[in-house]
């Protein structure tokens, strides 16, 4: 017997009323089933999705302009600390320092470079590439 008719087995019933009844859990179970079946589905669409969304660049990086690139090219390329500090940054890729720094805080926007360290006594500041700097780079072919 289904839970239903376990209740009701106390009240009298016509065999039309019982037969009706055992309808109805019948179709109670089934929808329970796609119930389940439609959860299952709905978590693996959620996962999908979230996969999905991950492969999607963040609105700021489509818009980096050939310099902005250029200095992440560069940061990718350089081994030593020294080829980070923005001073040398600045000569290695003949670029004036406040056009540098420009182009610095538009990778700290995208959150694709960021201020690794700094020698203040000696006026210098150290960038380093985040993980999603390398990313781009190499993602796009950069180098």
């Amino acid at each position: 017997m289904g839970w239903l008719q376990d209740m009701l087995k106390e009240v009298p019933l016509s065999a039309g009323l019982q037969d009706r009844v055992k309808s109805a859990e019948e179709r109670f179970e089934k929808t329970s089933r796609e119930n389940d079946d439609y959860k299952r589905r709905i978590a693996r669409l959620e996962r999908e999705n979230e996969t999905l969304r991950a492969r999607i660049p963040t609105a700021a990086q489509p818009g980096l302009e050939d310099d902005t690139e250029r200095v992440l090219v560069y940061m990718f390329r350089a081994t030593e600390l020294e080829n980070r500090d923005v001073g040398n940054m600045a000569r290695g890729l003949n670029m004036e320092r406040g056009v540098l720094q420009y182009h610095l805080d538009r990778l700290r926007g995208a959150r694709l470079a960021d201020i690794s360290g700094a020698n203040y006594e000696h006026d210098h500041t150290y960038w380093a590439l985040e993980p999603a700097g390398r990313q781009y780079v190499v993602e796009r072919k950069l180098i």
